[in-house]
C-alpha cells in the first residue's frame, strides 16, 4: 500500500525500483492542485513551444512542429477564453497518464492537457524509442533545469516501465484522474485496476474517421484553391501517416450524378499525386505494407470495384458499397478506401460510437449541423474542414477535457 503524507505520495521501493524516469525522478509526488490555466504554466508551455520552434532542425518534425504551435501563448489564451472560467476550478490532483505508441507526440498533449487542469502530471511513455517523443524530452528537461520553472519541475513526470500488473495497480489507487490512450486493449486492462472512488476516466478507445467531398464543389473550385485543398489533404493522410484516430479512412464523394463525380475524383486525385510527389517520401517498407494492404483488400473484400495508385504514394481502393465491417478495414501511408454517394445521409449507415471525426469538403456548416441531428447520430464527435482531422484541442473525443480532469469549488 502506498504511503500518503499530506499532499504528498510516496512510491514503494518494489514499484521504484521499476521504473525508469525521464523526468521528474522522485520517490515523493506531490498531489497538490492548483488553479486551471495558472498562469506559470501557461508561461511554461509558452516556453516550450518557442524552445521547440527555435531548434535548427525543428522542420524535420512535423509533428512536434504541430504541437509546438498549438503550445504558443496566443492559442492557450485562446483556448481559455472560450472556456467556462467563471467559476473556480482547480485540477483534482495526480492524473496518470498512460500515452499510445502510434502517435510519437501524443503524450506530450496529453501533458498539457493535464498540467492546464492544474494536475501533478505522471506520463507513461512507449517503451520504443521516436525522435519525435525525444526531442520534446529534450526540451522539455532543459526548460524544467532553468530556476523559473522550479516550481513547476515538481508537478511534471515521465516515466516508463515494462508491462506489469503490480506497477499499473499502484498507480491506478493512487491517481485522482486516469487518462489513457491507446485503444480498446488497452483502456480494458487499464479498467481492471482498482482505483480510488471519486478517480476519473478520460479514455480514447479504437476510432474510425472518414471524409466527405462535394463532388460539384470540386469542380468548381479554381486551380490556386485546388493548390491549398492538396496541401490541407496532405496534412490530413501524410503527417501522422493515418495512423491518429482522427486521420481519415474512408472517403465519401457526395453527388448524383456520376459523371461529375468522376471528373471530380480525376481532377482532385491527379493534382493530389503530383503534389504528394513533390513533398513527400516513403520508406521501401512502407510501399510493400501498401502494396500488400491493397491485394488482401483485393482478395477478401467483395465490394472493391478497382485499386489505383499513383507512383506508389497514394493508392486509391474504390468500393461499389460501403463494407458490411466498414470501420475495421484501415489504410496506412496514403491508402484510402472511397465510395460514391446521392447525399451525405447515406453515410449515417456506417455511423455509430467508434466514428470520431468527419473531414469535410464543400458543405455549410448548417448542412452539416442538419446531417447531424436528422439523423440522430449516435458517433462523430467532430466535423472539421479538410486539413484539420489532426488539430488537437482541450475538446476531444466528445470530451471537455481541462473540465473532466478539474473541479469546479461553487462559492456562494
Amino acid at each position: 500500500m502506498q504511503k500518503r503524507e499530506g499532499v504528498v505520495i510516496h512510491i514503494p521501493k518494489d514499484i521504484y525500483s521499476k521504473l525508469t524516469f525521464l523526468i521528474g525522478d522522485a520517490e515523493y509526488i506531490s498531489n497538490t492542485p492548483v488553479v486551471v490555466y495558472d498562469e506559470l504554466r501557461v508561461e511554461f508551455l509558452s516556453d516550450l513551444s518557442k524552445k521547440l520552434l527555435g531548434q535548427q532542425n525543428i522542420r524535420d518534425y512535423p509533428d512536434v512542429v504541430t504541437f509546438a504551435f498549438w503550445c504558443r501563448k496566443s492559442n492557450l489564451l485562446r483556448i481559455m477564453n472560450d472556456q467556462d472560467v467563471d467559476h473556480l476550478r482547480l485540477g483534482l490532483g495526480l492524473a496518470f497518464h498512460i500515452s499510445p505508441s502510434n502517435v510519437p507526440v501524443n503524450f506530450a498533449f496529453s501533458l498539457a492537457f493535464g498540467i492546464l487542469s492544474g494536475n501533478t502530471c505522471v506520463v507513461r511513455l512507449p517503451s520504443n524509442d521516436h525522435e519525435s517523443s525525444n526531442v520534446i524530452v529534450k526540451a522539455l528537461s532543459d526548460l524544467l533545469h532553468s530556476s523559473k520553472y522550479i516550481d513547476v519541475d515538481k508537478f511534471i513526470h515521465l516515466i516508463k516501465f515494462e508491462r506489469d500488473d503490480h506497477v499499473n495497480q499502484f498507480w491506478m489507487s493512487v491517481a485522482d484522474a486516469r487518462i489513457v490512450w491507446g485503444g480498446d486493449a488497452t483502456v480494458s486492462l487499464m479498467r481492471k485496476y482498482d482505483c480510488k472512488p471519486r478517480s476519473r476516466e478520460v479514455v480514447f478507445p479504437d476510432r474510425f474517421s472518414l471524409c466527405a467531398i462535394n463532388a460539384e464543389y470540386v469542380l468548381q473550385v479554381t486551380q490556386n484553391e485546388l493548390d491549398v485543398i492538396c496541401k490541407n489533404l496532405f496534412n490530413d493522410i501524410y503527417i501522422m501517416d493515418q495512423n491518429a484516430c482522427s486521420s481519415p479512412q474512408l472517403f465519401a464523394w457526395v453527388g448524383d450524378d456520376k459523371s461529375i463525380i468522376d471528373k471530380a475524383k480525376k481532377k482532385l486525385w491527379t493534382d493530389f499525386s503530383c503534389h504528394v510527389q513533390e513533398v513527400h517520401d516513403l520508406e521501401p517498407i512502407h510501399y510493400m505494407d501498401k502494396y500488400v494492404d491493397a491485394c488482401m483488400n483485393a482478395i477478401h473484400n467483395d465490394n472493391v470495384v478497382s485499386i489505383k495508385h499513383e507512383n506508389n504514394l497514394l493508392f486509391n481502393i474504390e468500393l461499389s458499397h460501403f463494407h458490411d465491417k466498414q470501420q475495421d478495414q484501415r489504410g496506412y501511408f496514403g491508402t484510402i478506401q472511397e465510395v460514391s454517394i446521392n447525399t451525405l445521409d447515406e453515410l449515417s449507415e456506417i455511423i455509430d460510437d467508434r466514428c470520431q471525426t468527419l473531414t469535410y469538403l464543400g458543405f455549410s456548416k448548417d448542412y452539416l449541423h442538419r446531417f447531424v441531428v436528422d439523423n440522430q447520430l449516435r458517433g462523430i464527435d467532430r466535423i472539421v474542414p479538410m486539413g484539420k482531422s489532426l488539430d488537437m484541442g482541450t475538446i476531444w473525443d466528445g470530451y471537455d477535457i481541462i473540465g473532466h480532469l478539474s473541479r469546479i469549488v461553487h462559492i456562494y
